[in-house]
């Protein structure tokens, strides 16, 4: 069952987007009545907002189910916590290791450098934007703690690459392997 705050959240940022084709077809409407046309009536209008908002809601949903996919087998929820900027997990003492090597040969990540604490950025999509994270090792009990950062006008964008952090965290996590 999809989680109804992030569809209605996902819903609301694609209907947003698609307001200035909305407010241009409605314009051109208009501006037959000036090419001496008939006035269109409220009824030729009004659907223009509802069919945007159904084409907004399939967008959502489509959305939603690339999410979904990409976190099936991490154990990470989907929820509206996926949009957030900032993402947090912790992987056990077994999985350290195997995130320091994900770190050093996937070909998402570049400019790794550090060693008690780990700077980095990583690529969740094809293309040049990426994400900035950290990893912090805990020596005593051997956990390390990754953060991602959505960064740099990803959280402004529409769709998938508005969760750019939360996509880059599953991946991380199906890398280093679920727990």
């Amino acid at each position: 069952m999809p989680d109804g705050r992030l569809v209605l959240r996902l819903w609301l940022s694609e209907f947003v987007s698609f307001v200035p084709l909305m407010v241009t077809m409605v314009l051109v409407l208009v501006q037959v009545v000036d090419d001496g046309f008939a006035r269109p009536a409220f009824g030729e209008v009004a659907p223009v907002p509802v069919v945007w908002a159904v084409l907004g809601l399939l967008a959502a949903l489509y959305v939603y189910g690339a999410l979904t996919r990409r976190a099936r087998g991490t154990g990470i929820p989907v929820t509206v916590e996926a949009l957030a900027q900032t993402q947090e997990h912790t992987f056990p003492a077994g999985r350290a290791a195997r995130l320091r090597a994900v770190l050093d040969s996937s070909e998402r990540a570049f400019a790794v450098v550090g060693r008690e604490r780990l700077e980095f950025r990583w690529r969740p999509f094809r293309g040049r934007r990426s994400v900035a994270g950290s990893v912090t090792f805990d020596a005593s009990s051997g956990e390390a703690r990754v953060r991602i950062r959505a960064g740099e006008g990803l959280t402004g964008l529409q769709g998938v690459l508005r969760a750019s952090a939360f996509v880059a965290l599953c991946q991380m996590v199906r890398m280093v392997g679920a727990e």
